[in-house]
């Protein structure tokens, strides 16, 4: 079981505008969830980027609400940042209700180091998270993925592999691979390929751009005139 995280919030001062908010170092949030009414809250700014590293979108968040009595144990559903300077503008916060399971994408962390790597071999993997369903306490805050298992070239773990908790579902198809163990020449093969993968699907999209219908650039030029109107 995970340890909650603690986060105290404010109810929303709603006589400042959002970027008044922010100036004064406050995120903007709300808190909603099944059977509840959201409620508008602001977070201090330099705890929340603490609480948002930590918790990521899979780890209990326990939120104080200044004016109210209990706790509420929430997710953290979704970070909204700024596109320049990549700070913190708006939390969206999934209160939890008690007994009810919960689907989430947990993150796979790699622990350890695989004896293949003396042989020349790359670990390369495949999966950075995985979809389970668990009560709220039962949530993990991460799996990890043992590399120490990886003891020959192009030896590879699956899901089925994986230390799952007691009381978890995954949902993710068990023969999925998580991981494997390439020689440097695939590994560069496979970096090669993939840049060539892209050109290919460039080059077939500019082949199927309209032409007959109406040039691209008339197209362009009305959906400007339609955003003026």
């Amino acid at each position: 079981m995970a340890t909650p995280i603690s986060l105290v919030a404010q109810p929303r001062d709603l006589s400042l505008t959002t970027k008044a908010l922010r100036r004064a170092q406050y995120v903007p949030g709300v808190v909603y969830g099944r059977g509840i009414q959201a409620k508008s809250v602001q977070c201090p700014y330099l705890p929340t980027v603490r609480v948002v590293h930590q918790a990521g979108t899979s780890h209990l968040v326990s939120l104080a609400i200044e004016g109210e009595d209990a706790r509420r144990n929430v997710l953290i559903r979704e970070v909204q940042r700024d596109p320049v300077t990549d700070k913190i503008l708006h939390l969206d916060f999934y209160a939890i209700i008690a007994g009810q399971k919960l689907r989430l994408e947990v993150p796979l962390v790699q622990h350890g180091k695989s004896p293949a790597e003396e042989l020349g071999g790359v670990v390369m993997q495949l999966l950075d998270t995985i979809e389970v369903e668990c009560l709220p306490e039962d949530m993990p805050a991460v799996i990890e993925v043992d590399l120490s298992r990886l003891a020959v070239l192009h030896a590879r773990l699956t899901v089925a592999d994986l230390p799952i908790p007691e009381n978890v579902t995954v949902l993710t198809p068990k023969d999925a691979e998580v991981v494997h163990v390439a020689s440097q020449r695939m590994k560069e093969e496979e970096e090669v390929a993939a840049p060539a993968e892209v050109e290919a699907e460039a080059e077939a999209g500019a082949e199927a751009a309209p032409t007959e219908e109406q040039p691209a650039e008339q197209k362009d030029k009305g959906r400007e005139k339609e955003r003026e109107s």
